[in-house]
This record gives structure tokens, sequence and C-alpha cells, in this order.
């Protein structure tokens, strides 16, 4: 296993594509257009159909804005949390099901929850009557973003043991909704709003329910599952950062290894090392980052000279020469509309 990169200054959580699909579907039950919301808040709606999609939480959260924009009804969060099954985030429904009892399934949730989502964290406090999860936000997010989760928790724990799970008690951090007793029989106990934080807690009798398709013998195996598809987001997480403080490097001018290595926190020849353990070299993924920008601000309509000082060429013939090596043609074939236009 290669060397984590150690790297945290950014802030590029990602969410999974599944997650996503979920959240559109749940607009459009409002009367919603998914693609318009795609096309508003940046997503790629091709990347939507990978299995192991990841949008960026900021597309996420823009995706969130677009929703509560169009639909501003503050029971979004129970229209669309109540309806999210485990099915839906297969390699965690695995994990969860083949817990014994919904203390070890959640537990598996918290261990594992950052292959649905990265802008979160779940931390677990043991109370006197029982557990007590928080939902804390690693970054900015909206509160319907939080309450979503809050709510479908819920309905991944009544899924699991197919029973008729209720909290000892719930908090809010948002004003009372119009209506207030919806919330209250969604989860079947007292709500509190306007909360200092957001928080579900459940008894520890609770916590004992039976998992409806527990499978001890394949614990292991699927804990194993999850964790090797954990330490593969970190890989990618670990990439997304070089890239991240190479495209800010483009706005100084020609990208320096010294420059980019020192944000990370590392020495011109550990990141080189490291990078080489994921098959990849700065000049690769330098190219990559240049490649992609080029084509997006080509479609924008960004001026040739402004493109190629943005991607930190001195020379706009340095660019010229770059953009024909990736797409066969000069930016003026692809922008007029000649033979292979982007």
């Amino acid at each position: 296993m290669s060397p984590p990169l150690q790297i945290g200054q950014p802030p590029l959580a990602t969410t999974s594509s599944a997650w996503v699909r979920l959240l559109l579907q749940g607009a459009e039950g409002f009367g919603l257009n998914s693609a318009l919301l795609c096309e508003q808040s940046g997503i790629d709606a091709a990347l939507l159909q990978e299995p192991q999609g990841r949008i960026p939480q900021t597309r996420v959260t823009a995706l969130w804005n677009a929703i509560t924009a169009a639909c501003p009804d503050d029971d979004l969060a129970l229209a669309i949390g109540r309806d999210i099954r485990l099915e839906h985030a297969p390699v965690i429904s695995f994990a969860m099901q083949s817990s014994r009892n919904l203390r070890e399934a959640l537990e598996r949730l918290l261990r594992f929850h950052r292959l649905i989502g990265e802008a979160i964290d779940l931390p677990l406090q043991e109370t006197a009557q029982g557990v007590r999860i928080s939902f804390h936000a690693r970054q900015p997010v909206p509160l319907l973003s939080l309450h979503t989760s809050m709510v479908a928790l819920v309905a991944m724990a009544r899924w699991l043991t197919h029973q008729p799970v209720r909290p000892l008690s719930v908090t809010l951090r948002s004003q009372p909704p119009k209506h207030p007793e919806r919330w209250l029989h969604y989860f079947g106990c007292p709500v509190q709003f306007a909360a200092p934080q957001n928080s579900i807690e459940f008894s520890h009798e609770l916590l004992t329910t039976a998992v409806a398709g527990a499978n001890p013998q394949q614990a292991a195996a699927q804990d194993l599952a999850a964790r090797h598809a954990l330490q593969q987001l970190n890989e990618q997480q670990a990439l997304a950062h070089v890239r991240y403080w190479i495209e800010q490097s483009l706005v100084l001018g020609e990208p320096d290894r010294a420059w980019v290595a020192g944000c990370l926190g590392l020495s011109i020849s550990t990141l080189q090392r490291r990078l080489r353990a994921r098959g990849v070299t700065f000049k690769q993924l330098l190219e990559e980052v240049r490649r992609e920008q080029a084509q997006r601000l080509l479609q924008q309509g960004v001026a040739l000279p402004e493109i190629a000082l943005r991607l930190g060429y001195q020379e706009q013939s340095n660019f010229q020469r770059a953009f024909k090596r990736w797409f066969g043609k000069t930016p003026g074939q692809a922008r007029g509309g000649g033979p292979g236009r982007l």
C-alpha cells in the first residue's frame, strides 16, 4: 500500500453519484426538472450514471441551493430523505445488513459513511439512555442537506430492522417549519427546533434490535470490501488535492513543482515518489488539468489569449501547440466549428 500524501488543506469533499441521483429523484417529485438543476449547479449528468462516480461537494451544495430556490418547501428534507434506502449505497448496504443488531449497523455506517458523502461527520456520543449521533458539517453545507441525512438515517434503520424505529429525541438547528407535526409524526419522538446542534438519540434497548438480514459469517468479508472501497476513495482524494494545487499554481504563471509540493507540506522528491507509487507523474497531472481547463474555458467563450494565460502559458504559441497535441486541432478550429469541433 502506498503511503498517504498527508494532505488536508483545501475543502475537496465529494458525494457519491448514487446519493446525488436520489436527491434529483426527490426534487422531481416536487415537479422540478433534474436536467435543469444539473445545469444550474454545474453537475455533469454523465458522471451521475457512473457506479463509482463522485461529485464535488461544492456542486452538490449548489444543487441544494438550486432546489431550495425552485421549491422553498420546508418539508423537503422529509420528502427526500424518507424514501432513501440502503440498497442505493451497495457497499455500505452489504456491510450494515451483515450486522447482528442496529448498534452494529450504525457503527458500520459511521465507519464507512464517507463512501456516501464526505462533507458531514457523524460523531457518536454515549449518553445515559443510549447513544447520540450528531451531524456536523466538515465544510459549509445547507441545513437542508444535514436534515435530509438525518431523515434518511432513520429510514435506513427501519429498512434494516423491519421495525418502526423511533429515536428517543431529535434536535434540529432550523427554525420550526410550518407543519412541525409532520416531523414529530415521522420520527415518532420529541423534536426540538432551533437547537444548538443536529442530532438523533437512540435508546440502549432500541440498539439491540436485530437486523432482519443479519449474516455474522459474512461480516468480516463485507467489512473488508468496505475498507477497500474507502482506501480507493482516499487514493482518489490524494490525487485530487495535488490537482487542486496545480490549478491554483496556473494563476501564478508556469506551474512550479516546488510551490505545489510546499502547499502540500512535502518536499519535491517526496511528492514525486508518492505520485509514482500511484502510477502518475506531476507532468501527467499538469497535462490533464490544463487539457480539462482548456476545454471548459473554450466552451465558455473565453478569449484565446486569456485561456493561454489562465493555463500558465507565457506564449500563446505554446498554448496552440499543446492544444493541438491534446485535441488534434487548433483552438481556432475547435471554436470555429470546423472538422472535429469540441
